[in-house]
């Protein structure tokens, strides 16, 4: 288990190397790192360190040549929620909206093209114009943009082209994500991509983040956190633990409530979706003709709903129900007030909430099942951003189309996902320089399985399960997925259709 962790701190210095974050590593636990590599494989650390140091993202070319499409149009369509990833108006001082308004005006240059955004409402909005332009023939866009969840109506309807028909886009290429396109891609068929581009995938990531003051009243230090994470005895147990007997009836009026004080609080929503994935057990998996299959009904999964229930409503520590609470995700506004000692949260609340904190927060991983799970892990909240093309787009489009996605993705990957991961989640929002190394393993440790993309309609809510059994407050797994068990087989039957096979 150690060696299996110290190879992967071994390949997260590297990764800190490429997106030059130097600075923001710890020393203690840089040191670490190179002494495992230098067991691991016989390296030095100054070795390892040097041959990390030589190569950086801008060193990497996209290989894509030399274009002039004399001032074609670059068109995409994206929910206003998401609009910071493709566009930005003006320079305004800040490093992630400057990264992305010269990032386009790069490749503006460059190509001799220009970059425009089309928003709309919603993902909804989106999705029906995408429709609406293939009933008409119009072509409107190159590509559309919205959540991963909603991907199953395009898709269903015959609304996307094969991302794999794009000249000049390479899928092998650090600044697409492969986690995310190779669950994704069927039968050689990938409707939906993700990438750079798309920095919400980084945004709805889960991690734990615990507050560091909160958590030393309590006799919780940071460093001893992070000792578990780096010696691989961060569990769930191990969190139940530490967290289960803190609670303090603040306001003395005998009533559990969001104004109190806990070891643990998270509302029994979206960010437990995260830990089927943070415990090793995938929704879904592939059979041996590379078709998605249900796979979550195991003994795993049944005893794992029993302990985060359990935890949820009847330990003392933690708040982890809707009973006396006004509003669902309770636990960012309790974290911010320094009511709790940790919480789940994706990425994205460091940039919105956490950045006005006083206290000073940590954050680690998703605790694993047992120490015998290799690597810690999670997933990204289903609604990261994915990228279809709209079936209107002819053959002769392709090109330009996949010079500039690609272009625009080797960018983002170069300029301006450092500029998140490093300036902002590793560096401006968390004095603890030890935090670094955490997110490092987070992100290596993301998930993201096919099951979300059609979660709501062909999958019958599987990918939900888990939220909704523990919203539910029932924790009889089995007797629900039996209830559905053959109107999934049903549904995984036709969507078959939707990628090339037969009957």
């Amino acid at each position: 288990m150690k060696k299996t962790l110290s190879l992967i701190l071994a390949m997260l210095m590297l990764l800190s190397a490429f997106t030059a974050c130097s600075e923001n590593s710890a020393d203690s636990a840089e040191e670490t790192t190179a002494a495992a590599v230098s067991a691991d494989t016989g390296a030095s650390a100054e070795e390892v360190t040097d041959e990390a140091a030589e190569t950086t993202r801008a060193d990497v070319k996209d290989g894509l040549g030399e274009y002039n499409f004399d001032g074609l149009v670059y068109r995409a369509a994206q929910p206003e929620s998401s609009s910071y990833e493709f566009y930005a108006e003006e320079l305004t001082g800040e490093s992630t909206n400057d990264a992305v308004y010269n990032r386009n005006l790069k490749i503006e240059e460059r190509f001799n093209t220009k970059i425009e955004t089309l928003n709309f409402a919603s993902t909804s909005a989106v999705i029906t114009e995408v429709q609406n332009l293939n009933a008409s023939g119009t072509d409107a866009f190159e590509v559309a943009t919205h959540v991963a969840y909603k991907a199953y109506t395009p898709i269903g309807t015959g609304s996307y082209r094969n991302w794999y028909d794009v000249p000049n886009v390479d899928f092998t290429q650090p600044w697409w994500n492969s986690l995310a396109n190779t669950q994704n891609t069927i039968n050689g068929i990938l409707y939906t991509a993700t990438g750079d581009i798309n920095i919400s995938s980084l945004l709805n990531t889960y991690a734990m983040f615990f507050n560091m003051e909160v958590a030393e009243n309590f006799g919780i230090k940071a460093e001893t956190l992070y000792s578990l994470v780096y010696e691989g005895t961060w569990t769930i147990d191990k969190m139940i633990e530490l967290t289960s007997s803190i609670y303090v009836d603040e306001n003395g009026d005998g009533v559990r409530d969001n104004g109190d004080t806990y070891g643990y609080a998270a509302w029994p929503g979206i960010s437990a979706d995260a830990w089927l994935a943070a415990f090793d057990q995938p929704i879904s998996t592939k059979d041996e003709e590379g078709f998605p299959q249900a796979a979550i009904m195991t003994d795993k999964t049944v005893a794992a709903l029993e302990k985060i229930y359990n935890f949820h409503y009847n330990t003392d520590g933690a708040l982890g129900s809707s009973a006396g609470v006004a509003s669902a995700e309770y636990e960012v506004t309790m974290f911010v007030n320094n009511q709790v000692v940790m919480v789940p949260s994706i990425f994205n609340d460091a940039f919105t909430e956490y950045r006005h904190m006083d206290a000073t927060y940590g954050i680690v991983p998703y605790p694993k099942w047992d120490e015998a799970q290799e690597q810690y892990l999670t997933n990204a909240r289903d609604q990261y951003t994915v990228i279809g093309i709209p079936l209107t787009k002819t053959d002769d489009s392709l090109e330009f189309l996949g010079v500039v996605t690609e272009a625009l993705a080797a960018e983002s990957w170069r300029t301006v996902f450092p500029e998140y991961y490093n300036v902002a989640l590793k560096g401006k929002y968390s004095s603890d320089r030890d935090t670094a190394n955490m997110v490092d393993l987070v992100l290596a440790g993301r998930n993201f399985d096919f099951a979300f993309l059609f979660g709501e309609q062909q999958f019958q809510r599987l990918p939900y399960f888990f939220r909704d059994l523990l919203q539910a407050g029932d924790t009889n797994f089995a007797s629900k997925y039996a209830k559905i068990e053959k109107a999934l087989k049903k549904s995984l039957d036709k969507l078959k259709t939707f990628y090339g096979y037969e009957g």
